[in-house]
């Protein structure tokens, strides 16, 4: 019996050395990396277009009209800040000709200051303050929100007079 298992364990053998040696070559296993979480692409800061304006008014939330010229500041507030995701204030009331120096202040997350109607879009970096100026030109009441916390209440709105 020995002699007939013997050839049939030597051409297994055969087989499995030739599979190895003829078939395909893995490349090197990498080291393996651990996963971490990454942070999106940090979005290009915003450069400041308006001057420094010595006065500041920031609009109410009961539709306080802001000067032409003075400086609005609008907290982009979230749970890892102040508890909630809200713009403060988040109703901001002008007249139409108002040029107004926005400071968009970001609590502890990524946010934007989104009015498609008025072709407003800004983005602010966890942390950080983005200041921009805007021209009113067209009377209406514009909705307000933040691209990635709209779903999550941060709305609000813009009435121009």
């Amino acid at each position: 019996m020995f002699k007939k298992v013997l050839p049939v364990l030597a051409l297994v053998a055969l087989v499995a050395l030739l599979a190895v040696a003829c078939g395909e070559s893995t490349p090197a296993a990498s080291p393996t990396a651990t996963a971490t979480r990454s942070s999106p692409s940090p979005v290009p800061k915003v450069e400041s277009t308006a001057t420094a304006v010595p006065q500041t008014t920031a609009a109410t939330e009961t539709g306080g009209t802001a000067p032409s010229g003075t400086v609005t500041e609008v907290k982009l507030n979230d749970p890892g800040g102040s508890g909630r995701y809200v713009f403060a204030p988040a109703k901001l009331s002008f007249k139409v000709g108002d040029t107004v120096n926005f400071k968009l202040v970001s609590e502890a997350e990524f946010h934007t200051f989104t009015a498609d109607d008025l072709k407003i879009d800004q983005s602010v970096d966890a942390n950080q303050t983005v200041e921009f100026s805007h021209t009113f030109d067209k009377a209406g009441t514009f909705k307000l929100y933040c691209i990635p916390h709209e779903s999550l209440g941060m709305v609000g709105e813009i009435t121009v007079q």
